[in-house]
């Protein structure tokens, strides 16, 4: 973050966990918004009421109904509904959750958001509860209500229409229906088992294919099918109300680079390295690469490599990617970072962590890995080393990916990777203990690649491939600060300007903001290209990294580049970091490597003009960029420890979100208050220079994924959290009041200058959200509390699940940077902490005395 010096000497990271107060939180009560949508509600029933019966239509005729019984589930019908046109009050118009009557079986199945913000939704209405819903809207549109507040409200108000819905619309994306060819395809099924069962058993039953291996959600159940676009539509028909989505699934997964033809071959440099080189110690955490396998014997890779498995053990472990590996080229990265530097520096070096190999790939002469098993191979990757090297401090790192699925809501592959780190993969979660206590992971991916073209294509925004949008992943994305010409094609000019985003980096700025995380998070060294005469753009070894090649006899060397490259340098960063600080929990190493990251100085200058606070364009601006850059460059020393003007809080805290009532409702539980130990003096000694605070909030949520996933960010999560920070003109007492009084009374507490980068508006998915404070430093300096709270998730409203009482963990991270500027805040908060352990009273016998 700093600007200029840092401010000397590295100085630890402050916890602060030690002024956490647990409280009580309740949820802030709004009134409804009173301005009527409806000119004429009445009008609108009857609308609603027509269209509804249209839509159902007639009940077949006895024995003539051709759906399949399934044991406790009714037959019935599928609608589509659609929402009413967003207003300027309303920037988009959701689907009510209330049009779930479970007693009934009505249930939404799933939505979709339109490109003009309207919602559309397949609304399963069993037969026996037509009339049910019939006089819902009846009832709704009543012309004499008296005193009465209009029934229903929330749920008819903002519907539009209804239409005639069958399994067609059930289908996600645009696959080719007309198409006579097989295929795998994903049925998401509501469980319970025998819904299940009857789907297995009613496909088996048409000769279609069912694939052994499943993934296991909470509400879902994702089964794999191989059949031609005709038979499942058959299928899905005959099956109204056990399937919520169904989905083409992708056809090619492979690593997200083909390394070329043009290794360096440079022996004598590589034998001059390792003379500098010391293995990893004992102990030290671990990188682990799924991936095409790796030339273990390989000299660069060897010292630091603490294993080597397969998936399936006839693929055999060596690296069978084409043209110089993949494998290994991403295990050199990950050991030694980009070598270009290190090969010729002189500098001797100490490895800080090991490496260890997965291969998930299948190499040539067995069958591509098929689509049902991305996610389930993906697993089985992480539980194989494991199991072979048990309680290793690690993190995964996956340079894989497939384009075929849009990485607009969650697929059964991201959804997998949200599994695998929030421990909820098939054999993480052991009854009676809590969610927290299950084993967490951190998984790096590349968030995919734009691999050349003509210039105007390259230079578009390109979204990032399934399953980057893992919520609770670090996604990788690419800057480059390679801009040397060829000597070997002078012709040619880099693409890119220094310290710009890769031109091969992905991200996310056409995804929906208020329904996807924002990513990549961070951006390391892709590589660039270059540019012909002909405005034609591709990759090249004068503008790439450079790495481990499988060949060890002809090309030890080999050039590496784009998004595969970034991750593997960013598997270098976390495990130089996990050495550095051992013992923190996943979670904590991702928040430390967004919070120690920024903008290069062109993307920066994007951000942040002349003045002391960020540009004048608007927060929805501003997400659209770090939609394509992230937070930036992390930077390792500042990830490691802090400097006396650049200070970070740590705060690593288990919280229950939620609790059960006596009389079975779930409620928000708990609430977090952390009187911080601030710099006050120092700040306000600094009146109105620029400082800027940093908060980074970091925790893993367990996914649900179901046909609403994609536009109820509340269903997919198990739990959420946000972070909020007291107001300059507040008190501590009031700060606490404040966030558990109605919106009507918090707004007569007073507004106040806004000097966020985003706000909280910007924190609706994913389960990282990291915002910048920008401003005078006299302003900062009231700024001292902040709460960490509870939002919506499965484990409350899905009480079937029983896990409204479990328990959770996050990680806070909270900087004070003052770049340039001679102040030692660091000494000010080590001096208010020892005075504050020294005005603590220890009662005799009391915990903790």
């Amino acid at each position: 973050m700093s600007e200029g010096e840092a401010g000397a000497g590295p100085l630890p990271h402050i916890p602060i966990v030690r002024w956490k107060d647990d409280a009580q939180y309740v949820y802030p009560k709004s009134k409804r918004d009173p301005r009527e949508r409806r000119a004429d509600y009445h009008a609108h029933a009857e609308t609603l009421l027509a269209q509804l019966a249209d839509a159902l239509g007639a009940l077949p005729a006895a024995g003539a109904d051709r759906r399949i019984a399934v044991p406790g589930h009714k037959r019935g019908v599928l609608v589509e509904l659609e929402t009413m046109p967003p207003t300027p009050q309303a920037k988009a118009t959701k689907i009510p959750a209330g049009l779930e009557f479970a007693a009934q079986q009505i249930a939404l199945l799933r939505s979709e958001r339109g490109e003009d913000r309207t919602e559309r939704a397949i609304l399963f209405v069993p037969d026996d509860a037509r009339a049910f819903l019939q006089a819902r809207i009846i009832a709704y549109g009543e012309e004499d209500l008296g005193n009465r507040e209009r029934p229903d409200i929330d749920k008819f108000e903002v519907v539009e229409a209804f239409h005639k819905a069958s399994a067609r619309d059930l289908i996600a994306g645009t696959p080719d229906l007309q198409s006579p060819d097989t295929r795998w395809w994903e049925l998401w099924l509501r469980r319970p088992d025998a819904v299940v069962n009857a789907v297995v058993a009613a496909a088996q039953a048409m000769n279609l294919d069912v694939h052994a291996d499943r993934l296991i959600f909470p509400d879902t159940m994702v089964l794999f099918v191989h059949a031609s676009a005709a038979a499942i539509l058959q299928l899905a028909d005959r099956l109204h109300g056990t399937i919520s989505e169904i989905r083409a699934a992708a056809q090619v997964v492979e690593p997200l680079l083909d390394t070329g033809e043009h290794g360096l071959g440079q022996h004598a440099l590589v034998e001059d390295y390792l003379a500098r080189l010391t293995p990893p110690p004992k102990g030290a955490p671990s990188i682990c690469i799924l991936d095409s396998g790796v030339a273990g014997a390989h000299p660069l890779v060897a010292p630091a490599l603490a294993g080597a498995w397969a998936v399936n053990a006839a693929w055999g472990l060596d690296d069978h990617a084409d043209h110089g590996g993949h494998g290994t080229g991403m295990a050199g990265l990950v050991v030694h970072g980009d070598m270009a530097g290190p090969l010729s520096d002189g500098r001797t070096v100490p490895l800080s962590h090991h490496v260890e190999s997965v291969k998930f790939l299948p190499p040539a002469g067995f069958p591509a890995t098929e689509p049902p098993k991305y996610g389930i191979v993906t697993q089985s990757a992480v539980a194989t080393v494991e199991i072979e090297r048990a309680g290793v401090p690690r993190c995964f790192c996956i340079a894989s990916s497939t384009e075929d699925l849009s990485p607009d809501a969650p697929s059964s592959w991201s959804g997998a990777i949200d599994q695998i780190a929030s421990g909820a993969m098939p054999g993480d979660r052991q009854d009676n203990v809590a969610a927290k206590d299950h084993p967490k992971r951190l998984v790096i991916i590349a968030t995919g690649n734009m691999q050349g073209g003509l210039k105007a294509a390259v230079e578009q925004h390109h979204s990032l491939e399934d399953p980057a949008q893992s919520w609770n992943a670090l996604t990788i994305g690419g800057y480059t600060a390679k801009v040397e010409l060829s000597a070997a094609d002078p012709a040619l000019t880099p693409l890119a300007e220094a310290n710009h985003k890769s031109p091969f980096s992905r991200g996310s700025q056409n995804l929906p903001p208020d329904l996807t995380p924002i990513k990549p998070e961070v951006l390391f060294e892709a590589g660039n290209m270059m540019v012909d005469g002909a405005d034609y753009c591709g990759w090249h070894p004068a503008v790439s990294l450079v790495t481990s090649g499988k060949d060890l006899a002809t090309e030890p060397l080999v050039p590496f580049w784009a998004t595969s490259a970034a991750t593997g340098v960013a598997g270098n960063f976390v495990g130089q970091l996990m050495a550095a600080l051992p013992g923190y929990w996943p979670e904590t190493y991702r928040a430390l490597t967004v919070h120690a990251a920024d903008w290069p100085q062109p993307i920066r200058s994007k951000l942040i003009g002349r003045g002391r606070s960020w540009k004048g364009i608007t927060k929805a601006a501003r997400q659209s960029l770090l939609r394509e850059v992230g937070f930036g460059v992390p930077n390792l020393e500042r990830a490691i420890a802090s400097t006396k003007n650049d200070i970070t809080l740590i705060a690593e805290a288990e919280i229950q979100p939620y609790a059960l009532t006596d009389d079975g409702r779930a409620v928000f539980n708990a609430i977090h208050f952390y009187d911080l130990p601030w710099p006050r003096g120092g700040l306000q000694a600094l009146e109105n220079a620029s400082v800027t605070m940093k908060v980074t909030l970091s925790y893993f949520v367990e996914p649900n994924l179901s046909g609403r996933a994609g536009t109820r960010p509340d269903t997919y999560r198990s739990f959420g959290l946000r972070f909020a920070l007291k107001k300059r003109t507040e008190t501590a007492r009031d700060f606490r009041a404040r966030l558990s009084k109605t919106d009507e009374a918090a707004e007569k507490v007073g507004a106040e200058t806004d000097y966020w980068l985003l706000g909280p508006q910007a924190m609706q998915a994913g389960s990282l959200h990291c915002d910048l404070w920008r401003g005078p430093a006299v302003d900062l300096a009231a700024h001292d509390e902040i709460a960490i709270l509870p939002v919506g998730g499965w484990w409350k409203s899905h009480l079937g699940q029983k896990r409204a009482n479990d328990k959770a963990r996050y990680a806070l991270a909270i900087s004070i940077s003052a770049p340039d500027l001679d102040v030692d805040l660091y000494a000010e908060v080590t001096a208010e902490i020892e005075a504050r352990i020294a005005a603590e009273v220890v009662v005799p016998g009391a915990p903790g005395a």
